[in-house]
């Protein structure tokens, strides 16, 4: 059940991927991140009722403290900023080189390890990463085709900073989950509102530039919130289960690329799908051998 669970996660992200394309394009960035936010938000609320008691999802206010709040509230800031950042790219690029970087995290974590720490890498390791260098090079040559420079591309850039930050949150979620002891469920709830209030508030600092007008509203804005959420709670649906294996978890959420790539093939009328393909299948690939030959 962990698997599927985590296959299932995987693929609502491919899904979120899409739909955040879709919200972003020709739309106002700040607001979108607002709005889907909010949707976010408001799946939480029922958890703070009885209704969320009878389900299993109560979150018991009275139990938290300020001091907890605010390390919630680290993680809520780290995700939003992720989020302005990745939206933004997301809107300007290709799903297949957003979703590149996006998926790019653990690639990261395995260089700058070698290069930071000295840690040596294995034959197999340093093939994975030699395979991942291709994969890049081969959208690079893809996204001049679309007059994309992918070196001195500032949305690629963006998407970059959003990917490091996301992958900064993954660990202190470990480290808040740890040191708070506080129900998963309670965490996702808390953090879901004080994004929402961090992305109004920016919204409100920006306001003299951001107009109502600017905003085009589409399904696409609250499925945007609502595929977050569920991804999220499945994967720790599945990360909650004893026999869970975290390794193949992280596998399995890396199908979020294909899943997104597949879509925006078919639905937006993706470029170049054959080098994207190709260039895309070894990122999954090098991801997948080198989180397996830790």
């Amino acid at each position: 059940m962990w698997m599927l669970l985590g296959i299932s996660a995987g693929g609502i992200l491919g899904l979120y991927d899409y739909w955040t394309k879709r919200a972003t394009t020709g739309n106002s960035v700040l607001q979108v991140v607002f709005w889907s936010s909010l949707f976010g938000a408001l799946a939480w609320l029922p958890a703070f009722t009885p209704a969320g008691q009878a389900l299993g999802f109560y979150v018991d206010v009275s139990q938290s403290s300020w001091a907890e709040q605010g390390l919630i509230l680290v993680k809520s800031a780290a995700m939003t900023a992720s989020w302005f950042f990745a939206y933004y790219s997301v809107r300007e690029l290709p799903m297949s080189f957003s979703g590149a970087v996006r998926a790019s995290g653990p690639l990261w974590t395995f260089t700058g390890g070698m290069i930071v720490f000295g840690e040596l890498l294995s034959a197999l390791q340093l093939t994975a990463i030699l395979a991942s260098v291709l994969a890049y090079y081969v959208l690079a040559v893809a996204g001049k085709k679309e007059g994309i420079k992918v070196i001195a591309s500032g949305p690629m850039l963006m998407m970059l900073i959003a990917t490091i930050l996301s992958a900064m949150t993954t660990v202190y979620d470990k480290y808040i989950v740890q040191e708070l002891d506080t129900p998963l469920f309670a965490i996702q709830a808390y953090s879901a509102i004080q994004r929402c209030a961090l992305a109004a508030l920016v919204l409100w600092l920006i306001r003299p530039r951001e107009k109502v007008s600017d905003f085009q509203w589409s399904l696409s804005v609250p499925l945007v919130g609502f595929s977050w959420v569920l991804a999220e709670l499945v994967y720790f649906f599945a990360i909650a289960d004893p026999g869970a294996n975290v390794t193949y978890l992280s596998i399995f959420r890396r199908t979020s690329l294909v899943v997104g790539f597949a879509l925006s093939v078919f639905l937006i009328g993706e470029k170049n799908v054959k080098a994207k393909t190709i260039s895309i299948g070894l990122i999954v690939l090098s991801t997948a051998v080198l989180i397996i030959d830790r």
